[in-house]
């Protein structure tokens, strides 16, 4: 469920099982690389709604990487409750992937980006999001470490 309205960075749209194939296939092209899967979501307040961009990243350490990204929408919200939902929409696309990747058995790390960090308005919520995200058994990266989120999700808002 979470894995549908994925697009290739050109905008190539992908349903679930091409997405998969599209990240295995990267990753089976060369073996002899390291890889990291990162996922990780950023927000903004537009006019009247919120506009959420999650990405998938495939990291070739070293040697590149390719993400897919996909765009989603919900009514206003305040800043506590979207930087939830931001960490929601990663963790719930993290199971979801990761379940599908494990039975490829493919050899990756894998880590959540949150858009959070230490200093700012977000500090008082980021060590609840970040043990939430613990507790599912994933690495979890915060600014400036969280490039997925922080840089490629946001340059896509």
């Amino acid at each position: 469920m979470y894995l549908t309205g994925f697009k290739t960075a050109k905008g190539l749209k992908l349903g679930k099982e091409k997405l998969i194939d599209e990240i295995k296939n990267f990753i089976l092209e060369n073996k002899n690389f390291k890889y990291r899967i990162l996922v990780g979501t950023d927000s903004e307040k537009q006019k009247d709604r919120i506009e959420f961009i999650s990405v998938i990243v495939v990291h070739r350490v070293g040697y590149g990487a390719r993400f897919f990204w996909r765009r989603t929408f919900s009514n206003l919200l305040d800043l506590y409750s979207r930087l939830w939902k931001e960490a929601l929409f990663s963790l719930e696309i993290s199971k979801e992937l990761l379940s599908h990747l494990l039975r490829e058995k493919l050899e990756f790390d894998f880590e959540v980006h949150l858009d959070l960090g230490t200093n700012g308005k977000s500090n008082s919520i980021v060590k609840e999001i970040i043990n939430l995200i613990k507790g599912y058994g994933f690495e979890v990266k915060v600014k400036p470490e969280s490039y997925a989120a922080s840089k490629i999700a946001d340059h896509l808002l």
